[in-house]
């Protein structure tokens, strides 16, 4: 289980790697010290560099067997994760919206009238709120064409969100393999 802990490591750290050679490359640390209230550099270098000094230490625990290095890497891992979660809960916009777009709330949204059926189908007992109705699917599908026309493209995944991802799934999984291993 050392050697798993170590390989899963290995892993996160170069998921990590990844990600912020990514961020200098595209001139992320200069626009977050020219933004006002910017994400502070001294975290996400701390992060990525306790993230390493952890696994230096866990490559000692693995030359010596000594347990005391193991729980200092544990203890290591701990705040690195800490710092971790600190730069996604700053770096995560709430409420996420498109850039430059409006925030808006369900009652700016114009009134519908409400269709004889779903009128008469609220009468007999069903919620309005899930009916769906031919007139609801026609207005959907006219935005739609108008949209495509206008030269709007349709949203694609980006898999480039599941780096991220990946890396805080494997951080939580080395983490719990050091624990487990340094208990044992």
């Amino acid at each position: 289980m050392r050697f798993a802990t170590f390989i899963s490591w290995l892993l996160t750290a170069s998921l990590g790697a990844f990600m912020l050679r990514t961020w200098l490359v595209r001139g992320g640390l200069r626009r977050e010290r020219a933004r006002a209230g910017g994400l502070p550099p001294q975290l996400i270098f701390g992060h990525a560099g306790l993230a390493l000094f952890g696994l230096v230490v866990w490559v000692a625990y693995l030359a010596s067997g000594a347990r005391a290095l193991a729980w200092t890497a544990v203890g290591v891992l701990m705040v690195t994760v800490g710092l971790g979660l600190c730069t996604v809960t700053l770096w995560t916009p709430y409420p996420a919206r498109k850039p430059g777009g409006r925030r808006t709330s369900p009652w700016d949204a114009p009134a519908v009238a409400l269709p004889e059926t779903a009128a008469g189908a609220a009468e007999g007992g069903d919620s309005l709120e899930y009916q769906i109705t031919d007139e609801m699917i026609a207005r959907l599908i006219d935005e739609h064409r108008r949209e495509a026309a206008a030269g709007h493209r349709p949203i694609r995944p980006n898999p480039a969100v599941l780096v991220p991802i990946a890396h805080g799934f494997a951080a939580v999984g080395t983490f719990l393999l050091a624990v487990m291993t340094a208990s044992m």
